[in-house]
């Protein structure tokens, strides 16, 4: 029974009442009580024992159980089996587990009890008289394989008449008196006798120290319940075992087994046993039917259940209160049967069995979740209602909620599955004019339930309104909005959609920064700002789409653009247009700066993908690394040899790492060499990532093999060689142009149409021409003779890729989507940065093991930080824990500070949350190279109930020294420490009372000028009382002593935030000096990641220190610029400035060795041939109105040749490469 397990499954507690009301003799079809899965309610009949089934009487035969014993552990070793049979119905019954699979096995803290999945039965499973099940624990470490057999009983209903019928036993007795008319004392047997004397027999041949071993045949007890000499039952007898010899009757002998959990019942001990039980049974039966004197009743029928509910450990488990709660409903009990639990379980193990069921299950998740909320509204228990909330929460679906949100949209469920997520959209929006405040939001949350129930993005985002994406932006402001809009058209839609629903206003917000974001547009940040539009400057970007220019500005020819320019000064004359042609020019003059520098001496940018400027960040930071890219450029050093490891046992971010995603951290490593070899050896300004690195960075290693075009659905150990799958390097002697070309060729055939090609700003992944040149001559067609100079290829040409299956392709749509739609959205460059070093590190060998269990290696040897964590419970300080973490995380910024104070935060004694009374600090054991810290920006509103991304400022230090940290680095750190803790303690009790003293809900108004304004106002009041008397008014009544009041709380106030301020300071001073004397373990600030925008949305770019040339640089995606306001780096503080959320330091010593940005060896392109123009002294124009030259009668523009070497002619793409204006 090996096959793997499938499908949901049953508790061990459930496991044992079906198998206490099963009865294998009265089973129908496909509506087995134990072994199949109850249909879902209303789909069919639920399971229940048949009519006439048997109420069993287990009893377990000692002689054939290993049970387990008492209060102990099962381990890998350990094998139990309860052997039973019934009482009534003379069934064997056994039960068996195995833990054979365990590392942990059930119950334990996390699985409180076993929950078995069934696993297919074998054709040897059912025989004529036995049938046989099997079941497999669902937990990972436990895997208890369990095997449930029934045998039909061994004595047959005609054996039993022929020992039992008064009538057979008379004509015995007559048969024994004829034989032996003279003898004495003999008499008919009773139904009873005949089944004790048998009973006593097959007792004794059991007993291997039973000493007389034969009978003479003529004993006339025996003869009396077995015919004369035994003649009337000896193929009984002889089928036990018995022997039959010169008038004489020997006792069988069955040999002990070894092995009584393997047995399987066809030994001649085991057959012995099984009859004496099932005597047993007839005597108990035969006394029940006739009144007779059983002479074993002493013996007894003790049940097996206790011993079987122990064998499954099922025993013991928490059971529900009862007390003043109705027993379950008849309507409810099905809904426990799915889960596989049982009406008395306590809301833990209800919790248990629904995670077990949709994790074993996950496609009939909403009906499990029907069940939970059946049972939690039964229950009325406050742990189960929070659960079902919670799951409601992360947008579980149950299926009458999802029947009632298709009846709530007017759409028949039988007729859902064929209609499209649009048509669905449709009905919803026809819906909405007629529907009220309270029902639209209501028709939104029947949308939500639909789209998470299809698994539809679209309308999902539909039901929240969400602009999340470029796209959802887009479509929810409607009107025609679209990518090509102009800034100022969109904001004038929000405007009118705002203008009549004031709610409108928050979402449009949303929008427009989502649009901003993808556009990178400064008016429309600038708006989201200040809610104007004047007094920013616009990119290149937002010009060329104010102006109407379609084409980036490096596919537009310089010596048309003047042109352009000056026609849309004519068409659209105005503020706006100037200041996009302004931008124009500023960008080419900023490129041409940037271009001016020697290729050699500085680094490349990287293109985006769209959104993709966390991940070009990231790329830019490891380049810089020289360790780093050290190991990505020479991976075959330090990878896993995958044909000689055939599993690694180290684990990776603790995660036990599978041959998948080794070989895919090693293709992955393979693509990012690819990729800092064309940043090496680019001889321009800027190289784009492949498609297939962007992909592979959000792709589960599993899924990488859909990169490949040819690449066919894989099964089993398939995968990981498809993962594996590997690019064709570049021929030898090929040249940076012809390299690139090809390797971009070779990424964009593999990576097929629905990879990021086409990204969210739409950029085009070709390859630009510059400056008019010619493209790099192609290598000769196979067949042709090679140009001089030109190698003859000496292989032949690769066949072309197959064409995918349909599965195949689907798949791959389904991944690469997956990957395009993560890659293009915001992502966190620390999340992102901690999975590409998962990646990387699962496909290297190991250098050694931490106690852990954690891999070492080159990567972590980089960056681990080995810490201590020491907990401080009522004065009593514990042994200090060892720990290793990749980076220092802080907390998320609540107002302005510094590294060092974020630090501070980190590392002081403060309250432990696992544990109450409990205080816990943390202390640095070792420091690695390179000191990684993450500054999150992302937090948690709880009074609004939402996300929010702090924009506090964080000062960073250009040096950090860690001595005050490291409790070994000086003998007086620790007192220090303890010193500093009870001052920072004090100093924020004394930032908190001047925060309340001083914050009021007014902006830029403390609370002493409030007092004092406030009893400005009311002198005023009194001065005007004197006029309404004049005129005749009622005066305002005002307490004479609340002015004086005010104005005197005013001072004190006054007074007091004077003193908290001095206070304050004086502690700041005493604090900064105390660690002005340790200064060893210095670090250099090297790389700081800043984000720019709000929660989910913005820019990132990173600032990289070149510490051998002196210099900062800023790698923005594809522009690399130097640095000139540091105070951009260390005091980040306006919105356009941005806010640091990941900081690299470098140990001082090693800082030039480290990092080292600049690491170039730009190729030659290769040299068009030269081309021959005939006099431009008449050019015509065209009807397109550009301009072309003449050109001798036999020339071919290269980019006019199509494929086959045909040439055409399109008029409106020629444009005059040297034409003078």
């Amino acid at each position: 029974m090996s096959s793997p397990p499938s499908g949901p499954g049953k508790t061990a507690p459930k496991i044992l009442k079906d198998f206490l009301l099963f009865d294998p003799l009265k089973t129908a079809p496909k509506r087995n009580l134990l072994f199949d899965h109850p249909p879902p309610v209303g789909e069919g009949q639920q399971l229940a024992p048949q009519i006439g089934s048997c109420k069993h009487e287990y009893t377990t035969k000692t002689s054939q159980s290993v049970p387990p014993p008492l209060d102990l552990r099962p381990d890998v070793t350990t094998q139990y089996k309860i052997a039973t049979l019934c009482k009534k119905c003379r069934v064997h019954a056994d039960v068996r587990i195995d833990y054979a699979r365990s590392n942990n096995p059930c119950p334990n803290s996390e699985y409180p009890l076993h929950h078995f999945q069934r696993l297919e039965q074998k054709p040897d499973d059912t025989t004529r008289d036995r049938i046989r099940y099997a079941w497999r624990c669902s937990a990972q470490q436990c895997q208890a394989s369990l095997e449930i057999s029934f045998r039909l009983g061994r004595l047959t209903t005609a054996e039993r008449d022929l020992l039992t019928n008064t009538e057979q036993l008379k004509r015995r007795y007559e048969a024994v008196v004829q034989e032996n008319p003279d003898r004495e004392g003999i008499r008919q047997a009773t139904p009873m006798e005949a089944l004790v004397r048998l009973r006593k027999y097959v007792k004794d041949s059991l007993n291997s120290l039973h000493g007389k071993r034969s009978f003479p045949a003529n004993n006339k007890r025996f003869m009396e319940a077995f015919g004369v000499y035994g003649q009337d039952c000896k193929p009984l007898l002889e089928r036990l075992g018995f022997k039959y010899a010169e008038h004489e009757w020997t006792l069988p002998s069955p040999p002990p087994l070894d092995d009584r959990f393997d047995a399987d019942g066809s030994s001649q001990r085991e057959l012995l046993e099984d009859v004496e039980v099932e005597l047993l049974s007839w005597m108990f039966k035969t006394s029940s039917e006739t009144g007779a004197v059983n002479p074993a009743a002493t013996d007894g029928w003790p049940s097996a259940d206790r011993d079987v509910e122990r064998t499954l450990a099922a025993q013991g488990y928490q059971r529900q209160a009862t007390l003043r709660r109705a027993a379950p409903s008849n309507d409810e009990l099905p809904y426990y049967a799915s889960l596989g639990a049982l009406p008395d379980f306590a809301d833990s193990l209800i919790e248990f069995a629904y995670d077990r069921q949709t994790m074993c299950d996950p496609s009939n998740l909403p009906y499990y979740f029907e069940g939970l909320q059946i049972i939690t509204e039964s229950r009325g228990t406050e742990q189960l209602q929070m659960r079902t909330a919670t799951l409601a929460s992360q947008d579980v679906v149950s299926r009458r909620d999802l029947s009632a949100a298709y009846r709530f949209l007017n759409i028949p469920q039988a007729d859902a599955k064929n209609l499209s997520d649009e048509r669905i959209i449709e009905l919803f929006q026809a819906q909405q004019p007629d529907l009220g405040v309270v029902a639209a939001e209501e028709a939104r949350q029947a949308l939500n339930k639909i789209g998470t129930a299809r698994q539809s993005q679209l309308l999902i985002n539909a039901s929240r309104q969400s602009v999340d994406t470029y796209e959802d932006a887009l479509s929810w402001l409607g009107n025609g909005a679209s990518k090509d809009m102009s800034d100022d058209s969109l904001l004038a839609i929000v405007a009118i959609k705002t203008a009549d629903n004031k709610e409108n206003e928050t979402i449009a917000q949303k929008a427009i920064a989502t649009i901003a974001s993808a556009r990178k547009s400064n008016m429309l940040n600038n708006w989201l700002l200040t809610g104007r539009t004047e007094g920013y400057t616009m990119n290149v970007d937002e010009a060329l789409r104010h102006l109407g220019i379609e084409q980036s500005l490096d596919e537009i020819d310089q010596t048309v653009l003047p042109v352009i320019l000056d026609s849309a000064r004519t068409d659209r004359p105005g503020d706006t247009t100037e200041k996009a042609i302004a931008a124009i020019q500023q960008h080419l003059a900023g490129r041409t700066s940037t271009m001016s520098r020697s290729p050699s001496t500085w680094p490349v940018g990287l293109t985006s993908h769209g959104n993709t400027c966390y991940l070009n960040s990231l790329l830019q930071y490891y380049f810089s690394i020289k360790p780093i890219r050290d190991i990505i450029l020479n991976f075959d050093k330090y990878k896993l040899d995958t044909a000689v490891y055939a599993e690694k046992e180290e684990r990776v971010g603790n995660l036990k790492v599978s041959m998948v995603e080794i070989k895919g951290g090693q293709r992955f490593a393979e693509d990012l060499a690819h990729l800092f070899q064309r940043m090496i050896k680019e001889p321009g300004t800027a190289v784009r990532p492949e498609e297939d690195l962007v992909c592979r960075a959000f792709l589960n290693p599993q899924d990488y093999a859909l990169l490949a075009s040819s690449a066919e659905p894989t099964v089993n150990g398939d995968l990981e060689d498809a993962v594996d799958h590997k690019l064709t390097d570049a021929p030898n002697g090929e040249d940076a142009g012809a390299a690139s070309a090809s390797a971009d060729a070779r990424h964009l055939s593999n990576a097929s149409s629905t990879t990021l090609q086409a990204s969210v700003n739409g950029d085009d992944p070709d390859v630009n021409m510059k400056d008019g040149g010619l493209p790099p001559t192609p290598p000769a067609s196979p067949g042709q003779k090679p140009v001089d100079g030109q190698q003859q290829p000496t292989k032949p040409p690769p066949l072309p890729p197959r064409h995918p299956s349909a599965t195949s392709a689907h798949a791959k749509e389904k991944a690469l989507a997956a990957a395009k739609t993560k890659a293009t959205q915001q992502q966190d460059v620390a999340e992102v940065h901690d999975d590409i070093m998962f990646r990387l590190r699962s496909g290297m060998l190991p250098t050694g093991e931490e106690e852990s269990g954690e891999q070492k290696d080159a990567l972590r040897d980089l960056y681990a930080i080995r810490v201590t964590e020491t907990e401080v419970a009522k004065g009593v300080t514990s042994k200090p824990t060892p720990a290793v973490e990749s980076c220092m995380l802080l907390k998320v910024p609540t107002e302005p500070t510094d590294i060092y104070s974020s630090l501070d935060a980190l590392f002081d004694l403060q309250p432990k949350e696992t544990k109450p009374d409990t205080e816990a600090y943390k202390s640095i054991r070792s420091l690695p190279p390179l000191l990684q810290i993450s500054i999150p920006r992302i937090g948690w509103d709880h009074n609004k109930n939402e996300g929010f991304k702090s924009e506090e400022f964080v000062r960073l230090e250009d040096e950090l020294y860690m001595d005050r940290y490291c409790d070994t680095s000086h003998p007086q750190v620790p007192e220090r420490r303890r010193r500093c803790w009870g001052w920072r303690k004090e100093l924020q009790a004394l930032k908190n009372e001047r925060k309340a003293l001083s914050q009021t809900s007014v902006n830029q108004l403390d609370g002493p000028t409030a007092m004092s304004d406030t009893a400005s106002y009311l002198n005023s009041l009194q001065q005007a009382n004197s006029t309404l008397r004049e005129v005749g008014m009622d005066e305002i009544e005002i307490d004479e002593d609340l002015t004086s009041t005010l104005t005197s709380t005013a001072q004190e106030q006054q007074a007091r935030l004077s003193e908290l301020q001095a206070e304050i300071e004086d502690l700041q001073k005493r604090l900064d000096f105390q660690f002005e004397d340790l200064k060893n373990l210095k670090y250099r600030l090297a790389a700081v990641f800043i984000h720019r925008g709000t929660h989910g949305h913005g820019h990132y770019w990173v600032y990289i220190h070149d510490f051998a040339n002196n210099i900062w640089r800023n790698y923005n995606d594809e522009h690399v610029s130097e640095v000139t306001k540091l105070e951009d780096i260390f005091e980040a503080k306006t919105w356009n400035q941005g806010t640091p959320t990941y900081a690299v330091y470098v140990q001082d010593g090693k800082k030039e060795e480290i990092v080292q940005p600049v690491c170039r060896e730009p190729e030659r392109a290769p040299t068009p041939p030269p081309t021959q123009w005939t006099q431009a002294e008449d050019v015509q124009m065209q009807d397109s109105g550009l301009l072309r030259p003449q050109r001798e009668e036999n020339f071919v523009d290269p980019k006019m040749v199509e494929e086959g070497g045909q040439s055409s002619w399109d008029v409106t793409r020629q444009v005059a490469d040297q034409v003078k204006w």
